[in-house]
């Protein structure tokens, strides 16, 4: 085999592997978690940890708690998207570009989650139960991790539900953070 020819045949493989993964890439649905969390002030409250040190976020505790108590969300704190239609067979990938750890729970209705401070700054009267392991319990603990209580640590990529398999079924169902809960997507699977 020639030298030109053998050339040739690696290009048009690495063009044919690109076209693959790029083929691949649209069969998957990113959700994309956000939040700004400054590790210098989460941490310095809620313990070492809560926002991974090395995270580049700017929004102090201070900043946030105003904006909760004033907005009853706190606009960094999301999911993109937050409201989706895909395709059933589709994949789901959950891509955390926070500093925080985050939840990305199947409920069905949108309430609060296991954080009675956040519920009540976030207006949210009622739990979602998915959320909690214990509703009536004096102290709220989460649900245990599961396909549909996908718990995403700081700048993890997790593989999500499949759509219109078990947990992400045909038709519509609500996703949300049991931690922050207006962190919230609604997903339509045809």
């Amino acid at each position: 085999m020639s030298k030109h020819l053998s050339v040739r045949t690696l290009v048009v493989a690495s063009l044919l592997a690109v076209a693959a993964v790029a083929i691949v890439g649209k069969d998957v649905e990113n959700f994309r978690i956000r939040d700004d969390c400054d590790p210098a002030t989460f941490n310095a409250i809620f313990g070492d940890g809560v926002c991974l040190e090395t995270f580049d976020g700017d929004t102090t505790v201070e900043e946030f708690l105003e904006e909760l108590a004033e907005d009853k969300e706190v606009g960094s704190w999301k999911f993109n998207p937050d409201r989706t239609r895909i395709d059933r067979g589709q994949g789901t990938l959950l891509e955390s570009r926070a500093g925080e750890t985050h939840t990305f729970t199947r409920v069905a209705q949108f309430g609060g989650g296991f954080v009675p401070a956040l519920n009540e700054l976030a207006g949210f009267d009622e739990l979602a139960p998915e959320c909690v392991a214990d509703p009536d319990a004096p102290i709220l603990a989460p649900a245990a991790p599961g396909p549909a209580n996908i718990f995403v640590p700081a700048g993890a990529k997790i593989q999500g539900p499949v759509a219109g398999g078990e947990h992400m079924t045909k038709g519509t169902t609500k996703w949300q953070c049991c931690i922050h809960p207006w962190m919230q997507s609604t997903v339509t699977v045809r």
